[in-house]
């Protein structure tokens, strides 16, 4: 299995050469090849193959994310999964969209694929995606948490690949009784201890990461995981064979 970054940028106004476009990642897998996410900056480097791929898979419909959101995009012909509050929150759609329930497994082609509902915002509903090939990745770009038992969706799972909107600093909102927001990083590496993940990546980068001297991230990092978690920030074009 093979994943690469087109882009690993969250939704905020700094940028950097490291991460300059909205994430996305690309998967591949025998003779599968699958995008995860299309947001309003894309890496341009997409667009031309972008009809070589399987099909498309979309978390939810912030603009980062879903370029339908706010934007007609009539170039991309392969079909695009999402759920249905997703499709019905853009005031765009893809020509190919093809609705997926949370919680069930499907086989696309050489992959095996679960949307889980995570917590992230009220009004624009996320999942992050259980793959299988030979390894089983988590992909969960904006996450404060998963709705179901972290017991079960993070069983099993080779490498966690997630949210890096913030470190250390808390990013969690609470509105009619109501928890929304993104979770720390700092936090998701516990996860990766308590359920036996080896390795966790870190992409949808924020301002601390995107401003921070690589020193500095990587001693914070180092803290944190006491060596026993492999973490890795993610930038624009980074490519991994798992």
């Amino acid at each position: 299995m093979i994943i690469e970054f087109p882009g690993t940028r969250g939704e905020i106004e700094e940028s950097s050469t490291e991460h300059k476009y909205h994430s996305s990642l690309i998967i591949r897998y025998k003779k599968t090849s699958a995008l995860i996410d299309f947001g309003i900056k894309y890496n341009p480097q997409l667009i031309n193959k972008i009809n070589d791929f399987d099909f498309i898979l979309i978390t939810h419909a912030h603009p980062d994310h879903y370029i339908w959101t706010i934007e007609e995009e009539k170039r991309i012909n392969i079909p695009v999964y999402l759920t249905k509050i997703t499709l019905d929150y853009g005031k765009y759609k893809p020509i190919n969209y093809r609705i997926i329930e949370g919680g069930r497994e499907y086989r696309l082609k050489n992959m095996q694929i679960t949307a889980y509902k995570v917590i992230h915002s009220l009004r624009c509903p996320a999942v992050g995606y259980k793959i299988k090939g030979d390894k089983t990745i988590i992909y969960a770009p904006d996450i404060l948490d998963f709705e179901e038992d972290k017991g079960v969706v993070l069983k099993d799972v080779d490498l966690l690949i997630a949210d890096g909107s913030s470190i250390n600093i808390n990013m969690v909102r609470r509105k009619e009784g109501k928890l929304y927001g993104h979770t720390r990083i700092k936090t998701m590496i516990e996860w990766c201890k308590k359920y036996n993940i080896d390795s966790l990546i870190v992409t949808h980068c924020g301002k601390q990461i995107v401003t921070m001297d690589k020193k500095e991230l990587a001693g914070r990092l180092e803290e944190y995981t006491e060596g026993k978690i492999n973490v890795i920030v993610a930038y624009d074009g980074y490519r991994m064979e798992l």
